[in-house]
């Protein structure tokens, strides 16, 4: 990957820009008038462009661009606010204090949700693998400025980890986490979710194995919770109890550890 700025950098832009260059070690190279898809054939990297406002993300064999907006979780986060039922709450069974694993953070949606209930006194941490993924979302969840301070405070308090979720589950303690949750790429594909195809092309793909769910359930004090859609095997082949909903395109899983 190289950083680089949006067309018309200030001389902030271009500091902030060398920060997160030096911060990950990543080149930084100036645009020099070059379009993007130029700096993609010459570099053959992906790019991250540093705007005014956000990160963008120019994977290099696609058109796509990506970045970082609460986007669903927003809508979601004040249903919340609003004392409204939410599914993964009420699966999880979350609540003020506790701590969430998330193995599957991508774009933090159910993260955000999480960190918003469990509140200052809880933990949330969002392991992401995708080193693209953890970029954007780390320094997105730090910066992104919704207008709701109890939003921002909970994305703020999310803790992003890069690491393959089986290497972290293997180090990590028993009991360490109360809800260790898992939302893998669908096996089905849902045409109607805008944004997954390219979630999908920049997420670890790797499944979600038995031995991987076992040391999910070491690692957590309370449940295990898979997300997944609902024609899924998974539910049936790892040890899930699948709670139906019949409006929706994807339904929870739990695996109760106490």
């Amino acid at each position: 990957m190289i950083i680089t700025t949006a067309g018309k950098a200030t001389s902030l832009l271009i500091r902030r820009a060398m920060n997160l260059a030096q911060t990950y070690h990543i080149p930084f190279k100036e645009r020099q008038g070059l379009s993007i898809e130029e700096m993609k054939m010459i570099y053959q990297e992906d790019v991250l462009i540093v705007g005014k406002e956000q990160l963008v993300i120019a994977p290099k064999n696609s058109d796509t661009r990506l970045f970082f907006h609460p986007n669903l979780a927003m809508i979601r986060a004040k249903r919340v606010l609003k004392g409204e039922t939410e599914p993964l709450i009420e699966t999880a069974k979350l609540k003020k204090g506790m701590s969430f694993l998330d193995c599957t953070l991508g774009l933090a949606s159910d993260s955000i949700i999480a960190s918003l209930v469990v509140g200052s006194t809880g933990r949330v941490t969002g392991i992401e693998g995708n080193e693209l993924l953890y970029l954007l979302v780390k320094e997105g969840l730090a910066s992104h400025i919704t207008g709701k301070l109890d939003i921002d405070q909970a994305m703020q308090r999310i803790q992003v980890v890069r690491e393959d979720h089986l290497h972290y589950l293997q180090h990590a303690e028993t009991n360490s986490f109360d809800i260790v949750y898992f939302d893998p790429m669908f096996q089905e594909g849902i045409e109607e979710s805008n944004g997954i195809n390219t979630i999908r092309e920049q997420a670890i793909t790797s499944d979600i194995t038995a031995e991987i769910i076992e040391e999910a359930k070491r690692v957590a004090k309370e449940r295990v919770v898979l997300k997944d859609h609902w024609k899924s095997k998974r539910f049936q082949e790892l040890g899930f109890t699948q709670f139906k909903r019949k409006t929706s395109l994807f339904h929870y899983g739990t695996i109760e550890v106490r």
